[in-house]
């Protein structure tokens, strides 16, 4: 599955976007660290911040410096495993906003709601995206994010996520169980050479245009009329009967 790279561009565009845009600008740090996520256990934000606070500590020269800036949408809220994930998601963030943040700074900023026009228009900012799901069929953010990233932004990628395949040489790798290793990516990712960010950059924006939506449809449809071909039998090739009608002619 791919996205629409016209369709997410003309949102960013938008008089909407625009405005979101604008909103999120003042909350963005010297560097910025985003996600985009729906807030179940899959999607691993818990020990992504963790990795984040990791980074932290191993590097204090960032403080005041990183911010984390979060779009969490709530799925699922009728099922107590997800409650208890959502819970376990503001925790984390409150622990760390408590421990690195100050007067004068707020480590992570989370905005827990359903506004894509809003995250979508604040991914054009972010100097690394950070999507490191346990497990994912296709993580769509990982491809939204370099089509409408304006900072040459560097993606840190599960190598179990479903866009991998396709992004992950264009990402900096990680282990989505390994805080540590998550961490060591975010740093790298953060301070990565100018010509290296501006080729990884250009690497993932190329590979989902190259296989955006319309291509994604163009060769399910050709894979489907493949089996079709395969699965239908060849019709029978009626008998030549000319010969006989002209013998009965006298």
């Amino acid at each position: 599955m791919s996205i629409s790279v016209t369709e997410e561009r003309r949102v960013v565009e938008s008089a909407a976007g625009k405005r979101a845009s604008e909103k999120i600008k003042p909350l963005l740090g010297e560097q910025t660290i985003m996600r985009v996520d729906r807030i179940e256990p899959t999607k691993n934000i818990v020990r992504g911040f963790q990795a984040y606070a990791r980074l932290l500590d191993e590097h204090p020269e960032l403080l005041g410096k990183v911010n984390f800036l979060a779009f969490l949408v709530p799925s699922r809220q009728a099922l107590p495993i997800y409650q208890r994930y959502d819970v376990d998601v503001l925790k984390i963030i409150d622990e760390i906003n408590q421990k690195y943040g100050s007067d004068e700074w707020t480590p992570i900023q989370a905005f827990r709601d359903n506004d894509r026009t809003r995250a979508l228009a604040a991914m054009q900012w972010y100097d690394v995206l950070l999507v490191n799901p346990i497990i994912d069929g296709m993580n769509l953010v990982a491809k939204e994010g370099p089509v409408v990233n304006q900072c040459k932004g560097v993606l840190v990628l599960s190598r179990t996520a479903g866009a991998f395949q396709q992004l992950g040489k264009a990402s900096i790798p990680t282990s989505p169980t390994d805080v540590a290793e998550t961490a060591q990516a975010l740093y790298k990712a953060l301070t990565l050479p100018e010509d290296e960010r501006v080729a990884k950059a250009k690497q993932a924006r190329q590979a989902v245009e190259r296989y955006d939506l319309n291509m994604w449809l163009t060769r399910q449809i050709k894979d489907i009329n493949e089996q079709l071909d395969r699965a239908t039998p060849p019709l029978d090739t009626p008998k030549n009967t000319a010969p006989a009608l002209a013998a009965g002619v006298s």
